[in-house]
């Protein structure tokens, strides 16, 4: 199987517990789901449409039993999928592959929402896989706007018999007359443009809440401020009271930044006066140090006295001693040991020397302790001076705070009453403009119409993009042999395609079918050739009405010589033939009555009829 360039149905199928499965297969190209009327043919056509997303189905009495509807697809992107939905509503479920369960066990398993919503959902699957973007539908000339979806769509891929013969425009889907939002959908699938770039505008409802709701803000901004206007002056008393307060202000600023000096100053003087005491302390500790270590140096001296002093008193007993016997064995002097009496008068008078030069020392050392216990007494002195203007100096200092803060007291009131009376009158001012605002928006008068600026008010096909969907139209009413067709154009009167002159409404309904079926075939093929996205398929219910038999004229009309002269044309067959050639690049289900195919068996044998594939009935159920 060729790579799928656009999506395809494959199968229908229905589910239930204890109940045989049944199906309806689908191929490429051309399909005709067969048979008479209310064999069930049509709810295949609401099978596919609830699975992609329509609010509810109604099971014929055949159905009972089944619970779930299965649709296969083959999508460019995703490949062969399924999906799943109860017969009950809810979501829709999807799994890779062709599966008639559709669980959760199954690869890919994915819950879609069955409305576009931001969750995942079938919309938006089927859209990105055809290739569309996001896109916002313009509703009307406000530019508000609503979401491009599957269910917009819908109308230009699944035509019901109803809407297929009915004489309300093509553009349609349920609605009695055309919107913005139905020309934005075709102007959009034509050339890609949609309102996503257009500004919305409130409406004259939306504007009238909005001038209301500010003028309740308004209104109550105003009562705050009236509430904090407690003076009850005149604007004029209040302007001649400020400029009172300012100038006291600046009055009392004046003589706190004095008192601020004055302060600052007696602050300096309190500073130079303990770094002076400081100084002082300095030196009385670095002289009492002095003394201390001058006090070691004279016990040295004492030390080193006594020492010089046993010296030299026992040189002086030596030489006493010389002349007389031993006074420990009685040795006279000439049987004792020589000793040199000079060399201990010498040390002798060197020890007396020493001692001599050491107390002129120790008078000297002595002298200078004197004189540094003297100069700690004057430092004393000039500590208690300093302590004394010190103790003057932080009176004054202690005094001037007091006065500096008293001032700044005074001036903090001051500088108060100005900024009261600066918002008395900064709220008078407010609330007059709050007053004048409210009066404005009052008077304002909104247009109970809006529209958004520049925005053309038809929403309609340029004559360009009318032509170019005309000239598409033209060649598919061609290719089916339809009788005429020279002129057609798409009339932005009627929102509708007018062929040789007469507006499709005005035709019987085998007409109408005809030229509704081919705008939605010739649309498909413009976007294809455009390459615009697309799905790609298409089902048509009952476009052949005019092949309708002769028993169901009571429900659809007596034949008209329009629908003969189709018939006379052949158009069936060349129907099926056109259709047939598109294969490439679409897929078509045709729903039909049974003789109409019959017809198209002998003339166009290639044509795909299905039905019940297990009991060859038309539909699920015969």
């Amino acid at each position: 199987m060729s790579p799928c360039t656009f999506i395809r149905i494959n199968r229908v199928v229905m589910t239930g517990p204890d109940k045989k499965t049944v199906h309806v297969r689908f191929v490429e190209g051309v399909n005709v789901v067969w048979g008479a009327s209310n064999a069930g043919k049509s709810f295949v056509r609401r099978c596919i449409d609830y699975v992609l997303g329509s609010e509810k189905i109604e099971v014929p009495d055949e159905g009972i039993g089944y619970d779930n509807v299965v649709v296969w697809m083959t999508t460019p992107k995703s490949g062969p999928v399924s999906l799943r939905r109860s017969v009950y509503g809810g979501d829709i479920y999807l799994v890779r592959g062709h599966s008639e369960s559709v669980s959760r066990l199954e690869p890919g398993y994915e819950v879609l929402k069955s409305s576009h919503v931001q969750s995942p959902n079938v919309s938006r699957f089927i859209l990105q896989e055809s290739g569309f973007r996001e896109a916002r539908l313009l509703k009307n000339e406000r530019a508000e706007k609503s979401p491009f979806s599957l269910r917009v769509l819908i109308r230009y891929l699944i035509v019901d018999e109803t809407r297929m013969m009915d004489e309300k425009s093509i553009l349609l889907q349920y609605n009695t007359a055309v919107t913005s939002e139905d020309k934005s959908l075709i102007k959009f699938l034509l050339t890609g443009v949609d309102g996503s770039s257009v500004e919305q505008v409130r409406s004259g409802d939306q504007l009238k809440a909005a001038r209301d709701a500010k003028i309740e803000v308004l209104s109550q901004l105003a009562e705050r401020l009236r509430a904090k206007l407690t003076l009850n002056w005149s604007d004029d008393e209040i302007d001649e009271k400020l400029a009172t307060a300012k100038q006291e202000r600046e009055n009392l600023q004046e003589v706190m930044f004095k008192r601020q000096d004055d302060l600052d100053v007696l602050t300096e003087d309190l500073k130079v006066e303990t770094a002076a005491l400081r100084t002082e302390e300095t030196e009385i500790a670095e002289i009492s140090a002095m003394i201390v270590r001058f006090e070691e140096l004279a016990s040295i001296f004492t030390s080193d006295l006594n020492r010089l002093s046993g010296l030299e008193e026992g040189g002086f007993l030596l030489q006493k001693f010389a002349a007389i016997n031993c006074p420990l064995c009685g040795a006279t002097p000439e049987h004792q040991h020589e000793h040199s009496l000079g060399d201990i008068e010498l040390q002798r008078v060197a020890a007396e020397a020493e001692i001599k030069k050491i107390r002129r020392e120790e008078m000297e050392l002595a002298n200078t302790v004197v004189e540094a216990r003297r100069e700690i007494d004057v430092r004393k002195v000039v500590v208690d001076s300093i302590l004394l203007r010190q103790a003057v100096t932080q009176g004054l200092l202690n005094e001037a705070k007091e006065l500096e803060t008293s001032a700044r007291t005074v001036f903090s009131k001051a500088s108060e009453t100005v900024r009261q009376l600066e918002g008395e009158i900064s709220n008078r001012r407010l609330l007059a403009s709050y007053e004048l605002n409210i009066g404005e928006v009052s008077r304002e008068r909104v247009a109970l119409r809006q529209r958004a600026a520049g925005l053309d008010l038809n929403l309609n096909l340029t004559t360009s993009e009318a032509n170019e969907l005309s000239k598409v139209v033209k060649r598919v009413l061609k290719a089916w042999n339809y009788p005429g067709g020279e002129a057609v154009h798409f009339s932005p009167e009627e929102q509708d395609i007018v062929v040789d002159g007469k507006n499709r409404r005005n035709n019987g309904a085998g007409i109408r079918a005809i030229l509704h079926a081919a705008v939605k075939i010739a649309l498909l093929m413009y976007c294809t050739e455009a390459g615009r996205p697309h799905p790609g398929f298409i089902v048509l219910d009952s476009p052949l009405l005019a092949y309708r038999p002769a028993d169901e004229t009571e429900r659809y009309g007596e034949l008209t010589e329009e629908d003969l002269n189709l018939r006379r044309a052949n158009l069936a067959a060349h129907f099926y033939a056109h259709l047939h050639s598109l294969a490439g690049f679409a897929q078509i289900i045709v729903i039909e009555n049974h003789k109409s195919d019959q017809q198209v068996v002998a003339s166009y044998p290639n044509t795909h009829f299905t039905g019940n594939a297990e009991v060859g009935r038309p539909g699920f159920f015969g």
